[in-house]
């Protein structure tokens, strides 16, 4: 025949085949309707005209099982089909899957078969996992893909099918036990897959592109981030619009887009735990109450399978619970009670409607006292906590800290305690395996509220100890993570997990970025835990039950046993109140822990500092300060009230109740250890201050040493260590030239150079000289500096007299920086990174004499500042500044220091104490001290605070 344009060359041949199917006996027929079968496929190939292969598969459901030949055909059907670009989201799938497993039967039905059947295989997967088909199982269906990866290979466009169903996979995974890590690995994974795609069939560059949108439609739900999510509702309409006609797919993601936009549209009119009245506005409650009506039909529309429909009505349970009347609380258990009944045991948004139908009858509770709704509420949550096992599970908190309500709400106590502090485990873990600052800040924000949260439960019941506990479990996770998975490879084979060592060095060197896919990284973390695992991968035990106890927080015990190491007498937590009242959790050396009340503590008393230290360091950032402060100089200038206040705050709202309470010492003052929580961290406690009767100020300092710590566990983990004497010699950084950046700090170049030349003559010096210019023994270049902290020799001291800033961001490196030679950034993770992965350095003091070096950037409960990542880093003991601070006072209090340190030979803590108290005339200076600084001290004035009630000690 010839191929004539607009003919069709095997209609004849169709039409004498079908004749001849009809004119035999049925007896006879089956050669023919084989014949008819494989011309009909012929055609489908040439023209893909839906007829044919509808025609075709009719056929060959005629066919006898036993025909010779038979695997054959179903191989050229389902090769038909593949290859038109049209299988996916056909319905059609199901019959060449069918066919494919016919095929397989033969040992070669077609040359390339391998290659196809992988690739039909793969199809179905991703169908599987785009409808979570009953029995379906993720990481057996990922592990199945890993196989078809390998037998497709390069082969297009099949190797593109299975790396899109690999994708969806992962994407299934990812909302099974999500990380923002992961969803960002498999976002960015997506989106370099779509990018290769430009020229694929339409079919799977849109399911690429659709996966990419949702992947990263949920990385954003994760990060809280409500105006992403809005911004890419277009997208997802248009996404839904490209969908082939008939696939379901296009009808779930215009839902998707309608219930997400309906449910942020709530977001901004209704806040969880406040009822919508009367009080708010007619106009809000009009909106919401169409909003609701909105979710209602959504989940009403005919069509939806019991998933989806589950899905809908949870939606719909969420909306109404932001409502918060008794009658949307009821609507809300009833709509999540049917999700359930309609959702698979195997759905992975099973526990999710467990623990919210949980939580609705708690508020139910809560609302009208009803006891059955307390037990309703409690087995849902049981249940919910039973499936996902443990702490190493993304959703334990989500449960835990429920579940520990509802028995509280028993009036099982010491239950509920323990369940909330096994549930902050989960923040941990979580933090564990995420692998940027912004995704681990996420989680430790939440963290930090939970861990107050939960210790304000302990008060309740005067249970301190674990108050305690629980307060320094929100402390510091993201500083904890970086020293945790530090030098991994050398920790997994010491651990005997040679193996996985070699793995995770393979991993990270292919890596351009240093990521490593989420399942290994999640395979580390339980390994140096200890913790044993299944067959799938799922933990058996909680992570503070392993072997090692990876981010655990130090029971009183530990902490005692550290406060002696160190010659503390106790350690205080100071708790802030926000509306309710703060407190104090005072953990003694020799006595059990107790509380104190503190009606005065809360957010009343520091707002004004907070404003104040803004400023100042809004100053020290654009460039405009001297050091450490013409910016603090001009805000005290104008406003000396304000730090004034809050030192008298300060002694009136904690340090006069706390001395009362405590039994202080008789002959020396009590020596303690401060663990300020949140914005307290940014009080200068030590500075507090009250008049005495006749009319002086006595401060806080002269009854007291204070340390401060970020957290009992960094406490406990240095007083473990062995000291480190200070020697002679160590690196003294003077003002180095940053190139415009900020101003010139003459007076840190003859403060670093007094502090060298007096002390630690064998002290290498850098940055500038005296007259501006670069010292012979370097200009204090980053990478100088870094040397040093990684090297094993250079001496036991390092003094920074330089520029400090701190940027409240959650930039990876940028949230704490010295600002060195050329403007170079050295920000707080590459210093931590120095001294974790070289040989081991000892240093005994590092000085911190810059700007706001003891502040977070990353929010007041993280702790990682220049200081603390240093006291991490295994310094023994570390003098910062919590705020900007003026150039020539500082060189002062330097010298002061460091005199105390070495001519006298006191501890650290003790060595700043007396140079603080010299700085208010409670001492007379040393007469070694340069005339240019004793001028200084001589015309300084003590009411001038700001010139050294920024500067703590940390470590011992």
């Amino acid at each position: 025949m010839t191929d004539v344009p607009g003919t069709d060359p095997l209609e004849a041949l169709v039409t004498r085949t079908a004749q001849a199917v009809e004119a035999l006996p049925p007896e006879e027929r089956i050669p023919w309707v084989f014949a008819r079968c494989w011309i009909h496929a012929c055609r489908y190939e040439s023209l893909s005209r839906d007829a044919d292969i509808d025609q075709a598969l009719a056929d060959f459901q005629a066919l006898p099982f036993e025909l010779p030949g038979r695997a054959k055909l179903a191989a050229v059907l389902a090769a038909a089909m593949l290859k038109s670009g049209r299988l996916l989201g056909s319905p059609r799938l199901s019959w060449a899957v069918a066919l494919a497993d016919v095929a397989d039967t033969d040992p070669a039905p077609l040359q390339d078969w391998p290659v196809l059947s992988a690739a039909l295989h793969a199809a179905d997967l991703l169908k599987a996992a785009e409808e979570s088909r009953r029995g379906f199982d993720s990481r057996a269906a990922a592990q199945k893909l890993e196989e078809f990866a390998g037998v497709v290979g390069d082969a297009q466009p099949y190797a593109d099918l299975v790396r899109t169903a690999q994708l969806a996979v992962q994407h299934l995974l990812v909302q099974e036990n999500p990380t923002a890590a992961e969803a960002r690995q498999v976002t960015e994974h997506m989106r370099e897959f779509s990018d290769q795609m430009a020229d694929r069939p339409a079919s799977v560059r849109d399911r690429a592109e659709i996966m990419q949108l949702m992947l990263t439609m949920h990385a954003m739900s994760v990060r809280s981030d409500f105006t992403g999510l809005e911004r890419r509702l277009d997208e997802l309409r248009d996404s839904a619009q490209r969908c082939p006609p008939g696939d379901p797919m296009g009808g779930w993601l215009e839902q998707m887009a309608d219930s997400t936009a309906a449910l942020l549209a709530l977001l901004r009119h209704a806040s969880p735990g406040r009822n919508q009245t009367a009080g708010t506005g007619g106009a809000a409650l009009t909106d919401v109450q169409a909003l609701l009506h909105r979710f209602r039909e959504t989940a009403a529309q005919p069509g939806h399978d019991d998933r989806m429909r589950a899905f809908h009505l949870a939606q719909l349970a969420m909306a109404e619970l932001l409502v918060d009347t008794r009658q949307s609380v009821d609507d809300a258990i009833s709509h999540l009670t049917e999700a359930l009944e309609l959702s698979p045991a195997h759905d992975p948004r099973r526990p999710f409607y467990q623990i919210s139908a949980g939580t609705a009858y708690l508020r139910l509770v809560e609302l009208t006292g009803d006891r059955q709704s307390l037990k309703a509420g409690t087995d849902l949550l049981e249940q919910a906590r039973d499936a996902t096992a443990s702490s190493m599970h993304m959703l334990w908190t989500s449960v835990t800290m429920p579940l520990a309500h509802a028995y509280r709400l028993s009036g099982r106590m010491e239950l509920g305690r323990s369940t909330a502090l096994r549930g902050l485990r989960g923040h941990a873990w979580s933090v564990l395996l995420e692998s940027t600052a912004d995704e681990m800040q996420a989680i430790a924000r939440h963290a930090a509220g939970d861990a107050l949260f939960t210790a304000r439960w302990c008060l309740e019941d005067d249970a301190a100890e674990d108050a305690a506990v629980a307060l320094d479990a929100g402390r510091g996770l993201i500083l904890y993570a970086a020293t945790e998975t530090r030098d991994l490879t050398a920790r997994l084979t010491a651990t005997g997990h040679a193996e996985l060592a070699a793995e995770w060095q393979r991993a990270r060197a292919a890596a351009p970025a240093g990521e490593v896919p989420m399942d290994l990284r999640r395979r580390v973390m339980t390994a140096l835990s200890g913790v044993p695992v299944r067959d799938d991968g799922a933990p058996v035990a909680d992570l503070g039950e392993g072997a090692s106890r990876l981010l655990d927080p130090p029971d009183g015990q530990e902490t005692r046993a550290a406060l002696r190491a160190l010659g503390a007498d106790a350690l205080v937590y100071l708790m802030p109140g926000d509306e309710l009242d703060g407190a104090a959790v005072v953990v003694p050396v020799d006595a059990p822990a107790s509380w104190l009340r503190l009606p005065r503590l809360n957010d009343s008393g520091t707002a004004a500092f907070d404003g104040f230290l803004t400023d100042a360091a809004r100053g020290t950032a654009d460039g405009n300060t001297d050091r450490r402060g013409s910016a603090l100089r001009d805000a005290v200038v104008s406003a000396p009230q304000v730090l004034d206040g809050i030192c008298e705050w300060a002694w009136d709202a904690v340090i006069g109740p706390l001395f009362e309470r405590l039994l202080l010492p008789a002959g020396r003052p009590v020596r303690l250890v401060l663990i300020p929580l949140r914005e307290l961290a940014r009080v200068p406690w030590h500075a507090a201050r009250t008049r005495a009767p006749n009319g002086t100020w006595r401060y806080a300092m002269e009854r007291a040493v204070f340390s401060y710590a970020p957290s009992a566990r960094l406490l406990c983990e240095t007083a473990g260590r062995q000291p480190v004497p200070l020697t002679e010699g160590g690196l003294v950084v003077g003002d180095p030239d940053t190139a415009g950046a900020a101003r010139e700090l003459p007076g840190a170049r003859l403060e670093a150079l007094a502090v060298r030349d007096c002390f630690y003559p064998d002290a290498r010096y850098i940055g500038r000289m005296p007259g501006g210019e670069p010292s012979p023994e370097g200009a204090g270049t980053a990478a100088e500096v870094l040397r040093w902290f990684s090297g094993p020799d250079g001496g036991s001291m390092v003094h920074l007299a330089c520029h400090g800033i701190v940027e409240e961001s959650t930039a990876p490196g940028e949230s704490s920086y010295l600002l060195l030679h050329r403007g170079e950034h050295l920000a707080a993770e590459r210093v931590l990174d120095a001294l974790v992965r070289g040989p081991g350095r000892d240093v005994a003091l590092a000085v911190l004499a810059a700007c706001s070096t003891g502040r977070s950037g990353r929010g007041h409960d993280e702790a990682f500042s220049l200081s603390t990542t240093l006291l991490a880093g295994r310094v023994r003991s570390v003098v910062s500044a919590t705020w900007s601070v003026e150039d020539a006072a500082t060189s002062v209090l330097m010298f002061l220091f460091h005199h105390y340190l070495r001519a006298e030979g006191m501890r650290p803590a003790d060595a700043l104490h007396h140079a603080q108290l010299c700085m208010i005339g409670r001492r007379e200076e040393p007469a070694t001290m340069p005339s240019h600084l004793r001028e200084q001290l001589r015309t300084h004035q003590e009411s001038d605070l700001a010139s050294w009630a920024a500067f703590v000690h940390i470590g011992w």
